[in-house]
């Protein structure tokens, strides 16, 4: 039988591989994972007789971006309703988990409320704060964007599939009542986090020109911002850990491949600052995790 909890978490896995090897492989690394300012505003070649390069030349808008909270925000109203209104989608994906240990009601409700609270933050933020350019990326990076986020709204409910089986769910379920102390600390790293990444993402787009960032947080890493959004999903991990777990390990295979994603994306970032700006301006300087990468 499948098993679309081991679904999700291989597939977020393989996605993360993939994504390393391409960084590893000079010859994927230059062709698909430069995108917007890393680009150095240079078009793919049309005309060329290696695959790869042929391959590399299907591009869409950066600022195709804002899809992927779209995609997010509505998934995540979607399974709601789905579930709500008692659907046959979400009963055919539940009835496909074999997991002993589910989330409770109360958990599920919150997770949601939390990958929502993300999506339509990153939304409001990308239809705000970009500003227009002719910056491009690969296609396969869109493509693979839609499908992390349409899999997450997924993710978030899955392990608690037993419990959305046997009890019938209705807005009674949505009063207010004191967190447990994983809930509680849970929630409070996403607040802190989504945040500092706010802010972080509004300082950057009041930048007039690119430019090394003297902002407080950007001082011993190149990328906070990506830093807070790993720390975002360990956040939402922790909130959806099922009885008997730390963690919601689906959620952390997600947040997996969240950390090589972004971090394949700040190696870039940090080459692409030393170069523009000179070896000075990375000095010091984490890419990502403090003290660690």
């Amino acid at each position: 039988m499948l098993d679309l909890v081991i679904i999700l978490r291989a597939s977020f896995l393989l996605a993360a591989t993939a994504a390393l090897l391409a960084h590893c492989l000079p010859s994927l690394r230059t062709r698909f994972l430069a995108y917007g300012s890393r680009q150095n505003g240079q078009p793919p070649k049309q005309l060329t007789t290696n695959p790869l390069d042929a391959l590399a030349t299907f591009q869409v808008p950066h600022s195709w971006f804002a899809s992927f909270y779209l995609v997010s925000t509505l998934c995540s109203f979607i399974w709601f309703s789905q579930i709500l209104l008692d659907q046959s989608l979400w009963r055919n994906l539940a009835a496909l988990t074999d997991i002993k240990n589910s989330m409770t009601l109360d958990q599920i409700i919150v997770t949601w409320i939390l990958m929502l609270l993300q999506g339509v933050r990153r939304l409001y933020e990308s239809l705000e704060f970009t500003k227009p350019s002719n910056a491009r990326m690969w296609i396969g990076h869109w493509a693979l964007g839609v499908w992390f986020y349409a899999s997450m709204s997924i993710a978030v409910w899955i392990e608690g599939a037993p419990t959305l089986l046997q009890e019938s769910f209705n807005f009674s379920h949505l009063t207010i009542e004191p967190p447990c102390l994983r809930t509680f600390v849970g929630c409070l790293i996403f607040i802190l986090a989504s945040g500092v990444q706010h802010d972080c993402h509004a300082y950057l787009a009041s930048l007039k020109k690119y430019s090394v960032p003297e902002h407080p947080v950007f001082q011993r890493l190149v990328c906070p911002h990506y830093f807070v959004e790993c720390l975002i999903y360990l956040a939402i991990s922790i909130v959806a850990a099922p009885a008997g777990s730390l963690l919601n390990w689906t959620i952390v295979c997600a947040l997996i491949f969240v950390s090589v994603n972004l971090g394949v994306t700040a190696d870039g970032t940090r080459d692409w600052y030393g170069q523009k700006f000179g070896p000075d301006s990375v000095s010091g300087k984490w890419r990502m995790i403090p003290f660690v990468f």
